[in-house]
């Protein structure tokens, strides 16, 4: 008998199980809320078994899989359910070479057309119905991924912590913060509530109202769901299809996997200048001073070579057309003369021992 996990991507279940074979099938007793509940898999229902080098093996079963981390269990799958259990033929092995071609002839244009205008309407939508709980366990997969290989300076993140948890700009998500060591100028925000500061990025803030106006910018982009509508769009034709299906809970464990598709991600201009905009409204409820914006815009500028874009940092390179926004900022900032020019005195203490 084996330990495992079941999962039914359909009515977004998980429970913990135990698996056996027995008379050609496999056994799956679940521990279910009403108590266990017994299934068996014939070799004709299983449509893949993966096995990794590291023990992990995962059966699926249409939209139920299984995942047993045990070397032997692949060896037993093997023996009682047949070695071509798992290995079913595909569409195209079905229809042959010709087929292949007759629908790709009759599909070509019509795929085209759905790409590059139905697509991104439908992951823009799907990403409108991720739940922030959903884009919670997004953006935790994809930042324990990031930092497992990254050096975490557990000091600066406890008072970067509290920094922004004094700030109450508030929101749907459980926000984490975390600083990273790294000679890299840039912080970025996750789906669903994570922000990665590197600490190259707190040296060249100069002041506490810049910190905050940084951390109003990542909050935005998270609150308005940037980073999961980017995200979404970059996998457009993935998301199309199971948003047209429904599967909303397989589009969130397809972009949980697909980490790697951060290292691309960015936003248009009308997105960044949404975030600044939406920014400075939360500094502005929570009085914080509103000039933090242009300055940490003019400093980060500054931090560039003159002249030379390739020395720019990836802060910058990732938020485009800075002097406009240094201006539009700079205007709000101005305007808003009811704004408090001091920060509170608790704010100051915790950016003291952060610097």
């Amino acid at each position: 008998m084996y330990a495992a996990r079941y999962h039914d991507r359909l009515n977004l279940k998980e429970y913990r199980a135990q698996a056996w074979f027995q008379s050609g099938l496999l056994c799956i007793e679940l521990e279910t809320e009403v108590g266990p509940q017994t299934l068996e898999w014939s070799a004709n229902q299983i449509h893949s078994i993966v096995a990794h080098a590291d023990g992990q093996v995962i059966v699926q079963n249409g939209r139920q899989y299984i995942e047993v981390q045990d070397l032997y269990f692949k060896t037993d799958f093997d023996r009682v359910m047949g070695p071509k259990a798992g290995r079913q033929k595909g569409f195209f092995d079905k229809i042959g070479i010709k087929g292949c071609f007759v629908g790709l002839a009759l599909l070509i244009v019509p795929l085209i057309l759905a790409y590059f205008y139905l697509a991104p309407w439908l992951a823009n939508r799907a990403a409108e119905q991720i739940s922030p709980q959903t884009e919670a366990q997004i953006g935790n997969t994809w930042a324990q991924a990031i930092l497992a290989t990254s050096t975490v300076d557990s000091f600066r993140t406890a008072q970067l912590q509290e920094f922004y948890d004094s700030l109450h700009y508030g929101g749907p998500y459980s926000m984490h913060l975390t600083v990273v060591k790294a000679p890299i100028e840039n912080a970025f925000a996750l789906p669903g509530g994570q922000i990665v500061v590197y600490d190259h990025m707190l040296d060249l803030v100069k002041t506490p109202e810049q910190l905050a106006a940084l951390l109003a910018h990542e909050t935005s982009h998270i609150l308005l769901k940037h980073s999961t509508k980017s995200i979404f769009r970059a996998m457009a034709g993935r998301i199309a299809l199971l948003s047209i299906l429904g599967d909303f809970g397989s589009i969130a464990g397809m972009v949980a996997q697909q980490g790697d598709a951060l290292a691309s991600l960015s936003y248009s201009r009308a997105l960044e200048r949404e975030a600044d905009q939406n920014g400075l409204k939360l500094m502005e409820k929570s009085q914080i001073p509103l000039r933090g914006m242009p300055d940490l815009f003019r400093n980060m500028l500054k931090s560039s070579p003159e002249g030379n874009s390739g020395g720019m940092s990836a802060f910058l390179s990732t938020h485009p057309a800075l002097e406009e926004r240094i201006q539009e900022t700079e205007l709000v900032a101005t305007e808003k003369t009811n704004q408090p020019d001091t920060l509170r005195s608790g704010l100051v203490r915790i950016w003291q021992k952060l610097k």
